[in-house]
């Protein structure tokens, strides 16, 4: 029987790719759908994400959902008959095969992705439940003040209009945009600003809310969130969620320039309301009338003259593109991966698979000696062999063994910058270095990657190299120094003074590795160099040295910042300081971040700076 391990990360598997192909299919879908009414494209898209849940939950029964024994004739007819009927239903059963191809794994592997899997979903769960609180203490906070007649007389009218009834409208003096909240009693809440508004905003806003609740937006969102969770691990997933979110919002508009207000004087009413509120990041268990952040695009559709499908030819688009979504669907549920560890790929053959079943038995009953013994067989490798290869090895063989006694050799083969290929040492084990490579690949990055492995008895001897005559020495030193393992807070502060010195080196590429190492060692002692360095002529020293400054998140060098923000010639940079600013949260970075919302290049940095300063601000 299969465990249920291998079944978790055998939906896992199969959710990875099929998720891709379904949403493909959503596209194109959409695409059709552009100019109907926002609905059906909001009906296509939560179509598309329950798909995705239960496409790989299909891929786990035993058989196909088409069941082969419907197809076989019945005893009672000639035998002629029978022939007949079973060739004409050959291709039928052909097409409607299940295909399972087994993937085998080990069940270290196994329990290490199954840990994994299960982190993330917890992690996710964790979210929810803090989004579910954040909504409770904004819900007990509304209504304190009471509302004045002109809004109850609105949100009346609005009731009225659009068919609703039994909603609470209440103020808040903590809520920054306008909230819906829960499914059977609803409450809008309504920031205190947006209470004096005139008569039009006032309508525009809570009309906009109410039709939320007209169209039942908060339950579907509420079970939308909780069905994502088994394959929240997949980016398609926020982009699913992000297409549901604005065709949420684009139906809302519709409804509400139908019924309440012109959609011109809507748009503009949307464009002030988005003007005084304060953007808060996206809390999934509260509806905003800015959550998919398409203003522009709801503006543009309110304004501009467009051609829009009759409700006829919307809907019979709209049911093509269903039945297209779950033709394909029921197609991805008949081809699938399998995983199992080797002990179940030889205790249970299947068809699919007999042709390997020696193979899988080979290896699945091979000692570890025999599966060592190509290894052992090949001659120990050196620090001087004479193949650069070879030397890179060796001293990822050192770093793994932590060979101390093989420093002064490490140490020694710094400055070997033969061009090498890239050899991924450390991808497993206790510790793996932030990089695998700084400069290029070369014997000399790896011994500075295995004496970075050894911790402490490996720093006096780096440390003592950062003044050594050759570039590739001291640039390699200096990364090493950054990358060291096992070394407590304040340890690696006796090389500041080093690395802060070169910040001044003659060569770019140790400037570098000393910036880097200085953000790694995280001394505030040398925020005011790093600082001074944001005026260096190679952009790759200026990158790092914004990094760096972002894991210091020292105030002295805001302004500074804020001027590389603004200023600097790289976009790489500038991207690099918005985040930086963002990781500082000083709220004097704000006017600089909201200029920066022009420069295309960096506008999305400075929004994610300007919201965490914001929501520190709010704390």
């Amino acid at each position: 029987m299969v465990s249920l391990s291998e079944s978790i990360l055998t939906y896992v598997v199969n959710a990875s790719w099929q998720t891709i192909v379904i949403v493909l299919v959503a596209a194109l879908a959409s695409l059709l759908l552009r100019t109907a009414p926002a609905r059906y494209r909001h009906v296509l898209w939560l179509t598309t994400l329950t798909a995705c849940v239960i496409v790989p939950l299909l891929t786990l029964t035993q058989k196909s959902a088409f069941n082969e024994s419907v197809l076989i004739p019945v005893p009672t007819r000639p035998a002629v008959t029978a022939v007949s009927a079973e060739s004409d239903s050959a291709p039928l059963l052909n097409l409607t095969k299940r295909r399972t191809q087994v993937v085998n794994t080990t069940s270290e592997s196994t329990s290490l992705l199954l840990g994994v899997y299960a982190l993330f979903i917890v992690w996710r769960i964790i979210r929810l439940v803090r989004f579910w609180r954040k909504k409770e203490t904004l819900r007990r906070a509304a209504g304190l003040k009471p509302l004045s007649p002109s809004v109850e007389s609105i949100a009346q009218h609005c009731q009225t209009i659009l068919g609703v009834a039994n909603i609470s409208v209440a103020q808040s003096s903590s809520a920054r945009v306008p909230y819906t909240i829960g499914a059977r009693r609803p409450l809008i809440v309504l920031p205190e600003t947006f209470c004096t508004a005139s008569e039009e905003r006032l309508l525009s806003v809570i009309g906009h809310e109410m039709a939320h609740v007209a169209r039942r937006d908060y339950l579907t969102n509420l079970i939308c969130e909780l069905i994502t969770l088994p394959i929240s691990f997949h980016p398609l997933t926020f982009v699913i969620k992000r297409q549901i979110d604005r065709a949420r919002e684009l139906a809302c508009d519709e409804l509400v320039s139908k019924r309440l207000l012109p959609p011109k004087l809507y748009a503009r009413s949307l464009v002030w309301a988005a003007d005084v509120s304060a953007q808060p990041r996206t809390a999934a268990l509260m509806l905003t009338m800015f959550d998919a952040r398409i203003l522009e695009e709801r503006v543009m559709r309110l304004t501009r003259n467009r051609r829009v499908l009759s409700r006829r030819a919307a809907r019979a688009i709209a049911s093509v593109a269903l039945f297209a979504l779950g033709a394909s669907t029921v197609m991805l549920s008949l081809f699938s991966f399998e995983l199992k560890t080797q002990a179940h790929a030889v205790l249970m053959p299947s068809a699919s698979i007999g042709s390997n079943i020696s193979n899988i038995f080979t290896s699945a009953t091979q000692t570890p000696r025999d599966a060592q013994s190509p290894q052992q067989s090949r001659p120990e490798r050196t620090l001087s062999a004479p193949s650069a290869q070879e030397r890179a090895e060796a001293a990822c063989e050192a770093g793994r063994a932590s060979d101390t006694e093989k420093i002064p050799a490490l140490i020694a083969m710094l400055a070997d910058e033969t061009r090498t290929e890239l050899l991924r040492c450390w991808n497993t084990g206790r510790w793996s270095p932030a990089l695998d490579t700084f400069k290029q690949p070369s014997p000399g990055e790896q011994a500075a990657i295995a004496l970075a492995s050894m911790g402490h008895s490996a720093f006096q001897p780096l440390v003592n190299q950062l003044d050594n005559g050759n570039a590739a020495v001291r640039r390699n030193a200096a990364w090493a120094i950054g990358e060291l393992t096992n070394m407590p807070p304040g340890e690696r502060d006796s090389a500041v003074p080093q690395l802060v010195s070169l910040l001044s080196d003659s060569d770019e590429w140790v400037r570098m590795a000393a910036a880097r190492a200085l953000g790694e060692v995280r001394d505030r002692s040398a925020v005011v160099r790093l600082v001074v360095a944001l005026s260096d002529s190679d952009w790759r020293v200026r990158q790092l040295v914004v990094w760096a400054l972002s894991e210091l998140k020292d105030d002295r060098a805001v302004a500074t910042l804020c001027s590389v923000l603004l200023s600097d010639t790289r976009e790489e940079v500038r991207r690099g300081a918005a985040e930086a600013l963002g990781e500082i949260r000083s709220a004097a970075a704000l006017p600089s971040l909201k200029q920066a919302l022009n420069d295309p290049a960096v506008s999305a940095k400075a929004q994610w700076a300007i919201s965490e300063i914001e929501d520190t601000d709010g704390q």
